[in-house]
């Protein structure tokens, strides 16, 4: 005599990133004007200021990485780094650029004085 009705439900704590994805696009395409203009001057901001302070470093680390200066690195302090900080010994490399960062900076702000 009476027939059954389904229902769909959703589930909102299984789809909830679903429905913010499709939230934020829609935000997007709403608002594209301003988001396009946000993004140019982020882009820019990024490859004038960013991108020339950090290649230097990007291309000395490849440089130390394949010659193999942190397995040789690495051979010498692994009786230091293994012992306090409880580290392989490969991130000895990233050790000495920290200390030789701050020493550098600590070098200049001392001459500077």
């Amino acid at each position: 005599m009476f027939k059954k009705v389904s229902f769909y439900t959703v589930n909102i704590k299984k789809n909830l990133f679903s429905i913010l994805l499709c939230m934020f696009i829609i935000c997007l395409l709403i608002f594209s004007k301003s988001n396009i203009s946000a993004a140019k001057n982020g882009l820019s901001l990024w490859a004038n200021s960013v991108v020339p302070s950090l290649f230097p470093f990007f291309i000395a680390i490849e440089l130390l990485n394949t010659t193999n200066v942190a397995q040789n690195l690495g051979k010498i302090f692994n009786k230091i780094m293994k012992p306090f900080f409880n580290v392989p010994r490969n991130w000895c490399l990233c050790f000495y650029y920290g200390v030789n960062k701050w020493l550098s900076y600590w070098r200049k702000n001392c001459y500077s004085i």
